[in-house]
């Protein structure tokens, strides 16, 4: 199916291999990525599969690409990864485009919260 050969691809990137080194817990979602490369950098919006079915917000610049994104959290436990990929692939070709990392940081229990 054509998500699980994306998240493949995603997986296989030389960023996702390392990380997954350290940790061997994930979770991996499809999406789609639009990305408006710019000058001096680039401004990405991600939108849920479905939306390809639903129209493409009116927000997207009309410059933008748009390429299948994979996200995956990586570490346990699995409502507190460790870490974010998101990877851009081109859905024709399946080239990755873009892979963007984010250590992530377990946010502090709310005073007075009990589970």
């Amino acid at each position: 199916d054509e998500k699980d050969r994306l998240i493949e691809i995603a997986l296989n990137t030389p960023e996702a291999l390392r990380r997954l080194e350290e940790e061997s817990h994930y979770k991996a979602s499809v999406g789609w990525a639009a990305i408006n490369w710019l000058k001096n950098g680039m401004a990405i919006c991600g939108f849920d599969y479905e939306c390809v079915d639903k129209g493409i917000p009116a927000t997207v610049p009309e410059s933008a690409e748009f390429y299948s994104q994979v996200e995956i959290y990586i570490g346990e436990p699995a409502y507190y990864p460790k870490y974010l990929l998101r990877v851009a692939i081109n859905p024709d070709t399946g080239e990755v485009a873009h892979v963007q990392q984010h250590g992530l940081k377990k946010l502090p229990t709310a005073p007075g919260y009990t589970k």
